[in-house]
């Protein structure tokens, strides 16, 4: 065979051999296209032929205990574009911009970019703004059925109920938390469109219902809310606070009837930050740069720092509210009886280290345990603790939650800070003892104290009651009360909730007091620290409460953060909006009081705010006060004497026609005939106002009077001799 040949030969073999690979690969590729990706294949020309509008799926309601509608969803629309159907974008995107109230170069942009087929302008529009736009007639404009969260009081349980997005998913608080519940599956509505994207006005539509998402009911009871708010509102501005949270619960099954902090926001603009939050959290709106300058934080920081809940992020010691667990471990483990027997100094040496009461340098002498309770002692708490020793004390404190979360369902909690029991010195077992070096959250402070009102037993906070089925509100679960541990004896228990109402009807809870019920109760104030540091006129005032005692229904907490440091003690300030409260709440439960008599006579009396009428003539204040049916005695006859002090103070909420005791600064003439007598200073040391006012009124004396409560101190000393007339200035404390 020539060379010729071979060569053709060799060339029909290489192409047969290309012919062959080409044929496989073409049969290959068609089978793949067949066989494997027909589906995908269809699935894109099916999207090049039909477009899909979504249809919102509605929220579930949210209810509160008694079926009161607290969050449900309203009608809206969502506006989309068509940008290929699009005649005019330059006044399409006018008309949007206008009506819709957003910028019109955004709009313009999404209007150009004919690469999408369908685009979205905006969610959540009113139906109002909606129906404006249907009225142009604009080609290539798409209505979307959409849904709006909708609360119905605005502000009403704002860190309980959270907020949705524009995505309709829920951000915060309940609607956050129970989020996969509520959220339902949303529809669509699919339309047919030709080769340029455009819709095809006769074509077919399909449209796909959304389900909506189930409903919840929560343990919240919407009128026990309303007056925590509202006592939350009244605590903040009349004592100039920075924030003000109550709570109240169930103590037998740990749900929460009220949760409030003042200030909020509203749940219909949540992004919106008042004047008041911007004044109220002016320090949280600041942080430090790279170089430790502070600066203001940007919109987005002030409103993560605006939607936190107070009542289970905020860490603060408790102060003088923590000797309730002292007392419980105290009693429990037998190393004190309410009889026992104590001599307070003023102060107590510990290692060393001076640690003082309250009402230092006076001291409270020899008391009993539940008469220390009585007086807030710090060195009686103290000598328990030492008792106790550092291992079991921590038993009673992690018993009792804390350093660790409550479990309740509100997105972030926070545990709160206890130091570890390795090592701890006795000079930091007694701070602890009266709440300082340990720090809580309000949600695990009222936790903890509601097990004194149920027999000892710890249960886990709820707020949610039940899931209830869309359209028939039929219940699909119920939440049931989960019991934790039991912490003390129910022995224990009542002997200390017997203690802590003598706090309330004999001690420095007193203007808790609801005429008729039986209220346990402490109060308790604390320096707030600030970046590790205690600051002085920063404090935290609390107060605690109980009721009624005899059979328990509620357990309720006011705290108030960064009062007027005029008058910070929780005794003072906390107390008298913790019984206002109780007041309130057991009237609407419909308690009866166990001395039904007391508070029938106590309802029939007309109550008035006392005036202030210090700095102006005694005609002045006689005038003001008889206006205010109000009486008065005076200790002075001069009509033009100025008043120094009153008793009781103004802001004092008293019967009418209560006497005003005014202190006026005697004549020249009066004190020249009484200076040539003398007599001795009586004690008026741990004696009221009124009751010092009287002794010294009997020897002829005069009162110069500074703060509230017991006097604590005195000048001229008891036994000292003095003119008649003369003034003896007394210091007033309040007991916490």
């Amino acid at each position: 065979m020539s060379a010729l040949h071979l060569r053709l030969k060799r060339r029909l073999i290489i192409a047969l051999f290309l012919f062959t690979l080409l044929f496989i690969v073409l049969v290959g590729r068609l089978t793949y296209l067949q066989v494997f990706a027909s589906t995908k294949l269809m699935e894109k020309r099916l999207n090049q032929l039909v477009a899909s509008i979504p249809i919102t799926a509605p929220r579930g309601d949210v209810y509160d205990r008694n079926m009161e509608i607290l969050a449900k969803d309203a009608t809206s629309t969502s506006i989309y574009v068509r940008p290929k159907d699009i005649e005019d974008p330059e006044k399409t995107a006018e008309i949007l911009a206008e009506i819709l109230e957003i910028d019109k170069k955004k709009i313009y942009k999404k209007l150009e970019d004919t690469s999408q087929s369908i685009v979205l302008i905006q969610r959540k529009v009113d139906n109002d703004k909606a129906l404006k736009l249907r009225e142009k007639n604009i080609s290539g404009l798409e209505f979307g059925e959409d849904k709006k969260r909708y609360y119905k009081n605005g502000n009403f349980a704002s860190y309980v109920l959270g907020f949705t997005g524009t995505d309709h998913q829920g951000l915060y608080g309940i609607e956050r938390q129970y989020n996969d519940i509520l959220s339902g599956k949303d529809g669509s509505l699919t339309y047919q469109r030709d080769a340029r994207g455009s819709k095809i006005s006769n074509g077919t539509e399909t449209r796909i219902d959304p389900i909506p998402g189930d409903n919840l009911r929560l343990t919240i009871d919407t009128t026990i809310q309303h007056f925590a708010e509202r006592a939350a509102e009244k605590a903040m501005y009349e004592n100039n606070a920075k924030r003000v949270t109550i709570m109240v619960m169930e103590p037998s099954t740990g749900e929460l009837l009220a949760m409030t902090s003042k200030p909020d926001y509203n749940l219909n603009n949540p992004r919106e930050i008042s004047k008041i939050m911007e004044q109220k959290l002016s320090y949280d709106f600041m942080r430090e740069d790279e170089n430790g300058k502070k600066i203001e934080k940007s919109l987005g920081e002030k409103q993560q720092e605006m939607w936190k809940n107070p009542a289970v992020s905020f860490n603060y010691e408790p102060g003088s509210t923590f000797k309730i667990i002292t007392s419980a471990a105290g009693l429990e483990e037998g190393v004190v009886t309410p009889e026992s027997q104590f001599y307070d100094k003023g102060y107590i040496v510990v290692d060393g280290t001076q640690l003082k009461c309250w009402r230092y340098p006076r001291n409270h002498g020899s008391e009993t345990f539940k008469e220390a309770v009585q007086n807030s002692c710090n060195p009686v708490f103290v000598e328990v603790a030492l008792r106790l020793g550092a291992d079991k004390f921590y038993k009673y404190i992690d018993g009792f939650g804390f350093g660790q979360k409550t479990g309740i369902d509100l997105e972030g909690e926070e545990a709160g800070i206890v130091p570890p029991n390795k090592d701890v010195s006795n000079v930091s077992l007694g701070t602890r003892s009266y709440g300082q070096g340990i720090t809580v959250t309000p949600i695990q402070l009222i936790t903890a104290i509601s097990v004194i009102a149920n027999d000892g037993i710890l249960m886990k906070p709820r707020i949610a009651d039940a899931i209830l089925a869309s359209e028939t509100n039929k219940v699909i679960h119920e939440y049931q009360p989960e019991e934790i541990r039991q912490v003390v004896s129910k022995e224990t228990a009542h002997t200390l909730l017997d203690i802590l109402e003598s706090v309330v009807s004999e001690g420095g809870g007193s203007k808790a007091q609801v005429p008729g019920y039986k209220i346990a109760g402490k109060t308790g104030t604390a320096n707030k620290v600030i970046d590790g540091k205690y600051i002085d006129g920063k404090y935290i005032a609390s107060f605690i409460g109980i009721a009624p005692v005899d059979n328990p229904k509620v357990s309720i907490l006011v705290m108030i953060d960064e009062p007027n440091p005029s008058n910070y003690y929780g005794g003072q300030i906390a107390a008298p909006i913790g019984g206002e409260l109780m007041k309130d709440i057991l009237k609407y439960l419909d308690i009866p009081p166990t001395e039904k008599k007391e508070i029938e006579e106590n309802e029939e009396i007309e109550k008035i705010i006392v005036p202030e009428v210090r700095n102006i003539t005694r005609n002045e204040a006689a005038e003001i006060l008889a206006s205010n049916k109000l009486g008065y005695s005076s200790t002075s006859k001069n009509g033009t004497d100025i008043i120094i002090d009153q008793s009781p103070l103004p802001g004092v909420e008293v019967n009418i026609n209560t006497k005003v005791h005014l202190f006026v600064k005697s004549s020249e003439k009066e004190n020249a005939q009484k200076s040539e007598e003398k007599v001795m200073v009586p004690n008026v040391l741990d004696k009221s106002i009124q009751e010092a006012h009287k002794i010294l009124k009997e020897k002829e004396l005069n009162i110069e009077i500074s703060g509230s409560g017991i006097a604590v101190n005195q000048d001229p000393k008891p036994g000292e001799y003095i003119n008649k007339g003369a003034y003896v200035s007394v210091k007033f404390k309040t007991i916490e």
